[in-house]
C-alpha cells in the first residue's frame, strides 16, 4: 500500500474525511509524518506553500503535489473557461480542450514565481496547474483548493458536472502513483438512454423509433429504451420488425416491474421484493418471445429510486446489472457504508451486483459526459420522450461531442455491461480486472494465460467463475485469487462470475396482477401519446 505523507500546519476533520475516502478507492494511506524524515513515505502532499517551501520541495527525491497559499495567487479575470494543454499528465480526453464552469470563475491563477514549471492547465493564460520535473521526479503545483468531505457526505458532490475541478488535478496525481496507470482501462463507451417506451406502435410520444434508428446512423450513435416489463402483453408486430433490423442503433433494458412509485425502494417483505424481480424477468422473456428481440438483463429503476436490499436480491436473480444515477442511490440508500465513494469507480459493485452510472441529458451536459470518461464510466445519458420535442438535433449534439473524446463504442446496455473491464498484458499472462459479472474476450496474440480479478471480491472468498468458450461451457470452479486460466490466442471466450440462486418459487405467482398498476400504467401511457397530438393541436 502507498503512502502519502501530508505537510500542513493544521489538518481538518473535513480534509481528513477527504483523505481518508480517497485512501479507499485508492487502496493508498494518508499520513502525517515528520516533514523532516522521508522513511516509508511514497510521495508528499503539501496543503499550503510559499516560496520558502519550494526549495524543500524541488530537492525531494519523491514526487509531491502542492497546493499554493491562497495570498500567493495571482488575479486573472473571471472567466468561466480552462484550457487544458496537451501533455503525458494531463488525460487524453481533456488534451487541447476548453471546459467551461463555474467553478473556474473565481478561480486564481499561480504565482509570478514559480519558475521553470510546464504549464498542464490555465485560465485566461494565467496556468492554474504546472508541473515541474527534477531528478525524474514529478511535482505538481495547483492554484484550486482541496475540498473537504463533511460527514457523512460523498466524494461525488466534489466531482459531478458542475463542481470538478478541483479534485481532477489530485485524482491524476494519485492514479500515476498508484498500479491503476499500469492497466488499459475500460474502453470508451457510450448509450443514450430513454425511460419509458414500448413496442405498442411505431412511436411513443415524441420518439418515432424509425426516425430514431435513421438518426443515429447518420451520427453514429445507439439509443437503448428503458421499458416496463407490465407492458409486455402486446407487441405490435411492425414495431418488433424494426428493432430487429435496426438493433445496432436502438435496444431494450428493463424498467421496474409495474412502475409504480419508489417501485425497487420500497420496504416488503423479502419474499414480497422476489417475486416482483422474478415477475419482472418473466414478463421480459415473454416479450422477447412475441417480439423475437434481446432486452439487456440490466435495471433502470423507475425514477431512480432502488434500495440495497433490492440491489443484493437482483444479484441471486439473474440480473447483469443496475444503470442508476450517482445522486438517485445515494438518494435512496443515505446510510449504507457504501456511499461515501459512491461513483468514483469504473462501476459499483453492492453485494456482487455492478451499478452502472447514467445522468439527467441535456444540450448543455457535456462536463457531465468528461466526469463519466474521467472516471472510466460508461457515458449513458438518460432522458424521456419530451427531451426530443423539438427535433433529434440534442442527439446529434451529444453525439458529436462524444465521438470527439476518441474511439468510442456505441452499443446496447448488455454490450456495454459485458465489455467493461480493465486489461494489462504481463509476458503471455492477460491480465483482467472485471468490473461486471459477464465478461465477453478476445484473446489477444501471444496470450497462453488470464488471470481475472475480481475488486469485489473479499479475501479468501469463493465464487464459481464460469468459463464459456465457442464450444460451450468449459469448466466451472472456484477459481481462486491469483489462479491462472489456460486460454488460446485469437479464442473467444466469456467468464461469468456469478451467484445465481436455483431457486424456483411459486411459478403462479408470476402471473399476478395488480389492477391499479395496470389502470394507472394504461393512463400514463396514453397521456405520452397524447401530449404530441395536443401540442399539434394548440399551434
Amino acid at each position: 500500500m502507498k503512502r502519502i505523507g501530508i505537510s500542513a500546519a493544521v489538518i481538518s476533520q473535513g480534509h481528513w474525511r477527504m483523505f481518508d475516502a480517497l485512501g479507499e478507492i485508492f487502496g493508498i494511506r494518508f499520513e502525517e509524518p515528520n516533514v523532516a524524515n522521508d522513511a516509508g513515505i511514497d510521495a508528499w502532499l503539501y496543503l499550503e506553500i510559499n516560496p520558502d517551501s519550494m526549495l524543500r520541495i524541488q530537492n525531494s527525491p519523491l514526487p509531491s503535489y502542492a497546493v499554493v497559499a491562497e495570498k500567493h495567487l495571482t488575479s486573472c479575470g473571471e472567466s468561466s473557461t480552462i484550457n487544458f494543454n496537451k501533455h503525458a499528465l494531463i488525460p487524453e480526453i481533456l488534451s487541447n480542450r476548453d471546459v467551461r464552469s463555474d467553478e473556474v470563475i473565481k478561480l486564481k491563477g499561480l504565482p509570478h514565481w514559480l519558475q521553470n514549471a510546464t504549464t498542464l492547465a490555465c485560465k485566461t493564460e494565467s496556468p492554474i496547474w504546472a508541473v515541474q520535473e527534477h531528478r525524474n521526479c514529478q511535482h505538481h503545483y495547483v492554484a484550486l483548493t482541496i475540498p473537504e468531505l463533511n460527514s457523512d457526505e460523498p466524494i461525488f458532490h466534489h466531482f459531478h458536472d458542475n463542481q470538478f475541478l478541483a479534485l481532477l488535478p489530485l485524482l491524476t496525481f494519485l492514479r500515476r502513483l498508484t498500479d491503476e496507470n499500469r492497466w488499459d482501462p475500460p474502453p470508451l463507451q457510450a448509450c443514450f438512454m430513454f425511460d419509458d417506451p414500448n413496442l405498442h406502435w411505431p412511436t411513443y410520444g415524441f420518439i418515432n423509433f424509425f426516425e430514431m434508428a435513421r438518426h443515429a446512423d447518420l451520427h453514429n450513435y445507439h439509443a437503448s429504451f428503458a421499458t416496463i416489463p407490465l407492458d409486455a402483453w402486446f407487441v405490435h408486430k411492425q414495431t418488433a420488425d424494426l428493432f430487429q433490423e435496426h438493433h445496432h442503433r436502438i435496444s431494450l433494458l428493463i424498467h421496474g416491474n409495474d412502475h409504480i412509485a419508489e417501485e425497487l425502494a420500497r420496504k416488503i417483505p423479502n419474499e414480497e421484493r422476489t417475486r416482483m424481480l422474478k415477475q419482472a424477468l418473466f414478463r421480459i422473456e415473454k416479450l422477447e418471445k412475441r417480439a423475437n428481440v434481446s432486452v439487456a438483463r440490466i435495471m433502470a429503476p423507475p425514477h431512480g429510486a432502488c434500495s440495497e436490499e433490492t440491489l443484493k436480491k437482483m444479484t441471486l436473480m439473474g440480473y447483469e446489472a443496475a444503470c442508476i444515477s450517482r445522486g438517485s442511490l445515494a438518494h435512496y440508500n443515505k446510510h449504507a457504508n457504501w456511499v461515501r465513494t459512491l461513483g468514483m469507480r469504473p462501476a459499483e459493485n453492492i453485494h456482487g451486483l455492478p451499478v452502472l452510472p447514467r445522468f439527467r441529458i441535456s444540450m448543455d451536459c457535456q462536463n457531465a459526459i468528461l466526469v463519466a470518461a474521467l472516471l472510466h464510466q460508461p457515458i449513458i445519458p438518460v432522458g424521456h420522450h419530451q427531451d426530443v420535442a423539438e427535433n433529434l438535433n440534442m442527439l446529434a449534439h451529444l453525439s458529436h461531442f462524444i465521438n470527439s473524446l476518441g474511439e468510442v463504442r456505441w452499443t446496447n446496455m448488455t454490450s456495454i455491461s459485458r465489455n467493461h473491464y480493465s486489461k494489462m498484458i504481463d509476458k503471455d499472462i492477460l491480465h483482467l480486472k472485471m468490473y461486471s459479472n459477464i465478461a465477453d474476450l478476445l484473446i489477444p496474440e501471444g496470450i497462453n494465460y488470464i488471470l481475472v480479478e475480481r475488486p469485489w471480491w473479499q479475501e479468501g472468498a469463493m465464487e464459481p467463475l464460469l468459463i464459456k468458450t465457442t464450444g460451450g461451457f468449459k469448466d466451472l470452479v472456484p477459481i481462486e485469487l491469483n489462479e491462472l486460466i489456460a486460454v488460446h490466442s485469437g479464442q473467444h471466450i466469456q467468464i461469468i462470475s456469478s451467484q445465481i440462486s436455483q431457486a424456483q418459487g411459486n411459478y403462479d405467482s408470476l402471473y399476478k396482477f395488480e389492477p391499479w398498476s395496470g389502470i394507472r400504467r394504461l393512463m400514463t401511457e396514453a397521456r405520452d401519446r397524447l401530449v404530441p397530438e395536443l401540442r399539434r393541436l394548440s399551434m
